[in-house]
């Protein structure tokens, strides 16, 4: 399959995928920035599990919805175009809520459950489409459905096994290692939260696309869920490649090569270059204010 694709990318070029790119009509183009903005609100919302976590260990002061939406869409948008989304959002939510007065330990676990959320949430999805819909799934395509439901159960097994664990107990231990929980509540939010965020963007992708026989919208999920996971693994920054590549396949069934790559290429600039470049210039912005207040503060304690 991948030596058929190859050989479909040969005979197009950037003419072809430009021209799918503009015949894409302006309606769908309005749906999908109505749905942007809907993932845009989510994004902003990202961190709050995880404030309320940290909030029940650690005394620090109120940060406001302004203050928690700043970081996580900074975090969020700016993470997955610079690449090694772990670190990169890391770094970015402990430059913001270490501004905030939020001790070391708190901005810990708002790290560590904002990062679980993003994980729970394709775990679930994914796996609920393996059990259902083994074949769905493009870079699975060549396994046994037996095989496939059964990692489609392992996967399912993952946010199920971690509400079950956070409710009724405040921490559990791992290979020696106390790790606290949030409960059940808050897990069952981190579930609900991720999944509303990756059955949003995928139905972003799916808008643009051009209409095919047989192309609906839980083919793009798994299409998308897979492109999106091995991207996320792969480190680049916004998946580029592997995202595409994974897509690119999964549509190729469906799609002339040079719609798909326009239809993606439409997608990458709505859900990933838009929020980024937004959140870049908060981030600057709001770096620019605080050496701004810093200066001030400086200049009026001189006597």
């Amino acid at each position: 399959m991948v030596i058929g694709l190859h050989g479909a990318l040969k005979k197009i070029g950037v003419h072809d995928v430009l021209s799918a790119f503009e015949a894409t009509p302006r309606r769908q183009v309005l749906h999908a920035g109505l749905l942007l903005g809907l993932s845009l609100c989510i994004m902003c919302i990202y961190d709050l599990p995880g404030v309320t976590f940290a909030r029940r260990a650690e005394t620090f002061p109120r940060l406001g919805l302004h203050r928690v939406g700043l970081a996580s869409f900074c975090a969020y948008a700016l993470s997955h175009v610079l690449g090694a989304p772990a670190i990169t959002s890391a770094a970015i939510r402990l430059r913001l809520y270490a501004q905030w007065g939020v001790p070391t330990t708190g901005i810990g676990r708002i790290v560590a459950l904002s990062g679980t959320t993003f994980t729970l949430g394709i775990s679930a999805m994914l796996g609920f489409l393996l059990l259902i819909h083994p074949h769905a799934v493009p870079v699975f395509g060549g396994a046994a459905p037996g095989t496939l439901r059964l990692a489609g159960g392992l996967l399912a097994a993952i946010p199920v096994g971690y509400v079950l664990a956070a409710r009724g107990r405040a921490s559990v231990t791992v290979f020696g290692k106390e790790i606290p929980l949030p409960g059940a509540r808050l897990a069952c939010a981190q579930i609900i939260l991720s999944v509303a965020d990756v059955a949003i963007s995928s139905a972003i992708l799916y808008t643009v696309l051009p209409d095919a026989p047989g192309l609906g919208y839980p083919h793009v999920l798994s299409i998308y869920l897979a492109g999106f996971a091995s991207g996320l693994f792969s480190g680049l920054p916004g998946g580029v490649g592997v995202f595409d590549s994974v897509l690119l396949l999964g549509l190729s069934e469906y799609l002339l090569p040079a719609e798909a790559l326009g239809a993606i290429l439409l997608f990458r600039v709505m859900y990933f270059l838009t929020p980024a470049c937004f959140a870049g210039l908060c981030y600057a912005g709001h770096e620019l204010w605080v050496q701004a207040q810093l200066s001030r503060k400086a200049s009026g304690d001189k006597p």
